[in-house]
């Protein structure tokens, strides 16, 4: 098995806003330069079999991956197509409180990829793309909410963005 790829942040906020803000509100910190689109909206169906995807204005769809574990607040595996080959790779996400704060941590594997020897040349991008999410998710998680939970088209399965500004993060 080729190495994961892992990552920590600390966010100044309690685990079940960490968690939410990462699932629920994905779509109001998720870096506009890590999107196919520029004007796109994510959604994260928060539940186990649900579908993490991206929507442009148009209408079309691009499947990001699918929800494998789901236990708030204390972790979310999710499959994850973007820069695979034959299959999806797999981020696990684990949200755990340390005194007033929640560490967050990404491990993110080669799972169903097939990338096999070319692994760790899509880690060194991974990194890159962690480098850049983490930071934003940070940001968002630790700000006061001001839209704890998000309308959608699916009574509430899904949370995205309701808005069309953007935060500047």
């Amino acid at each position: 098995m080729n190495r994961q790829l892992y990552r920590t942040v600390h966010v100044r906020c309690p685990i079940a806003r960490a968690f939410d803000a990462f699932t629920k509100q994905i779509d109001l910190w998720w870096p506009r330069s890590h999107r196919r689109f520029a004007q796109s909206r994510l959604w994260l169906e928060a539940r186990v079999g649900g579908r993490f995807y991206e929507r442009e204005p148009g209408g079309d769809e691009v499947r990001l991956g699918e929800v494998l574990v789901f236990d708030p607040p204390n972790r979310i595996v999710y499959s994850w197509y973007p820069g695979a080959t034959d299959g999806p790779t797999e981020v696990d996400v684990r949200f755990a409180e340390e005194g007033n704060l929640t560490r967050v941590e990404v491990v993110h594997r080669e799972g169903d990829s097939g990338l096999g020897e070319a692994w760790p040349e899509r880690v060194v991008l991974f990194e890159r793309g962690w480098g850049r999410v983490l930071p934003a998710f940070a940001g968002f998680a630790a700000a006061p909410p001001t839209n704890p939970t998000n309308p959608s088209d699916d009574g509430g399965q899904v949370a995205g963005r309701d808005r069309a500004e953007d935060r500047n993060l």
